[in-house]
């Protein structure tokens, strides 16, 4: 994109952004290009594209849902408690969660299986704070148990607690 001189960048993005939702190009409920995203198409700064959702956001345009993105308001400047629900796609953690649980309870990952965090990250190209949400919530569903300085393994069989080891078992 070539950006006018006599005008913030962030304006000119938003423009371009505000041109997709108004014709029909991100439509209500779906989720708009995230701050990397605008970053890449545009070749814009990180601060730059904040801002790009943050007057979106101001104007009553988009939403953001920590952990989610950010979505195009069904009513554009109606607040977001005020907007019917939109059906949100699941969470990148969600997802591998749901990989992991479906591996867990076909077998494929056996009880006592080790259920590596670094094998996760690079198999799904997460960072470690994204895996440690699978490995908590797969361990509150008691289909994990972890063990401190060991990792987290399959349950040998049914709900564990935190803390059980499945090597003495």
């Amino acid at each position: 994109m070539d950006f006018a001189p006599d005008r913030p960048r962030w304006h000119q993005v938003a423009d371009v952004i505000r041109e997709r939702i108004s014709d029909g190009t991100y439509a209500p409920g779906q989720r708009v290009p995230s701050v990397l995203q605008l970053q890449e198409e545009f070749g814009i700064a990180g601060v730059t594209a904040h801002k790009v959702h943050r007057g979106l956001r101001t104007e009553g345009l988009i939403h953001t849902e920590p952990g989610m993105g950010s979505f195009v308001l069904a009513q554009p400047g109606q607040p977001k408690d005020e907007q019917p629900r939109a059906s949100h796609p699941r969470s990148k953690w969600e997802k591998i969660a749901d990989v992991v649980r479906s591996r867990i309870t076909n077998g494929e990952y056996p009880p006592r299986h080790l259920i590596s965090e670094v094998k996760l990250e690079q198999e799904f190209g997460v960072a470690r704070v994204t895996v440690r949400k699978v490995t908590a919530a797969l361990r509150e569903e008691g289909l994990i148990a972890t063990v401190p300085g060991m990792g987290s393994f399959v349950a040998p069989e049914g709900p564990t607690t935190e803390g059980r080891n499945p090597e003495q078992e």
